[in-house]
C-alpha cells in the first residue's frame, strides 16, 4: 500500500467537515457584519427620523408665526376679522423678524426632509408670499384674501400630508377643518344679542326687563350774572 493512501484517506473524509466549520465561519462572518449594519442603518434611521421631525416641527412654527402676523396686518388694512390688529409699523416690523426666523428654519428642512416633503413645503410658504403681499399693500380685497387664505390652508395641509409620510406616521389622511365649529352659532347670537341690546338702549327701546339706572334730577343752573332789570330782552324769566 501506498505510503501516502493513508493520509490522504483521512483528509478526504475530514473534508466535509473542514468545510463545514469554513462554511460556518464564513456564515457567522457574513450574519454578524449583516446584523451589524442593519442595526447602524435602523439607528442611524431613528436619529434622522427625530432630527427630521424636529426639523418638520420647527418650519411649521416658523411659517405659522408669519401666518399669524400677516392676519393681523390684514385685520389693520380691513381686509380680515375675528383677530386683533396691530400697527402698521410695529407689525411690518415683526413680519421681517418672522420671515427671517423662517428662512432659518428651511435650511433644516433642505437637508433633511425628502423630496415630496420639501416640494409641499415650498408651495407652502410661497401661498404665505401671497399673504404677505395683502399685509403689505400690494395686493387687496377682502374676496380676493379670503381666496388667498383657502390657498394657504390647502398648501398647509398638503406639507403636514407629507411630513407625515416621511416620519411613517400612520393614521391616513388629515381631518378637514369644520369652520365655524357648533359652539359658534351660540357665540354669534349671543353678540348679536348684545349689539341688539346696545342698539336698543340707544334708541330709547325698551326689550329687556333689566332695571335702567335713574338719573340724579338736574339741578337748576344759576346765571352767570344778573341781568338789569330797565333792559326786558336780557330779563330771565
Amino acid at each position: 500500500m501506498d505510503r501516502y493512501s493513508v493520509p490522504v484517506r483521512e483528509f478526504v473524509q475530514q473534508l466535509p467537515a473542514l468545510l463545514g466549520v469554513v462554511v460556518g465561519v464564513v456564515m457567522t462572518y457574513l450574519l454578524t457584519a449583516w446584523g451589524e449594519r442593519a442595526r447602524w442603518r435602523r439607528e442611524r434611521r431613528i436619529r434622522w427620523d427625530a432630527d427630521r421631525m424636529q426639523a418638520y416641527v420647527e418650519y411649521g412654527n416658523s411659517v405659522k408665526r408669519v401666518v399669524h402676523v400677516t392676519r393681523r396686518l390684514a385685520v389693520t388694512r380691513g381686509l380680515a376679522g375675528a383677530s386683533e390688529g396691530v400697527p402698521l409699523e410695529d407689525g411690518l416690523q415683526e413680519l421681517n423678524q418672522a420671515n427671517a426666523e423662517r428662512t432659518a428654519r428651511w435650511e433644516s428642512v433642505l437637508l433633511l426632509g425628502d423630496a415630496k416633503t420639501i416640494a409641499a413645503a415650498r408651495a407652502w410658504h410661497q401661498s404665505v408670499w401671497q399673504l404677505e403681499f395683502f399685509a403689505r399693500g400690494m395686493l387687496d380685497g377682502a374676496e380676493e384674501w379670503s381666496r388667498a387664505y383657502a390657498e394657504y390652508e390647502a398648501a398647509r395641509n398638503e406639507y403636514y400630508r407629507c411630513a407625515r409620510t416621511s416620519l411613517g406616521v400612520e393614521g391616513g389622511e388629515l381631518p378637514a377643518t369644520v369652520w365655524p365649529p357648533p359652539w359658534y352659532s351660540r357665540y354669534s347670537a349671543k353678540v348679536a344679542a348684545e349689539l341688539r341690546d346696545a342698539a336698543d338702549a340707544d334708541s330709547g327701546t325698551e326689550r329687556t326687563a333689566v332695571p335702567m339706572p335713574i338719573p340724579a334730577p338736574a339741578q337748576p343752573s344759576r346765571p352767570a350774572a344778573s341781568a338789569p332789570r330797565n333792559d326786558p330782552e336780557n330779563v330771565i324769566p
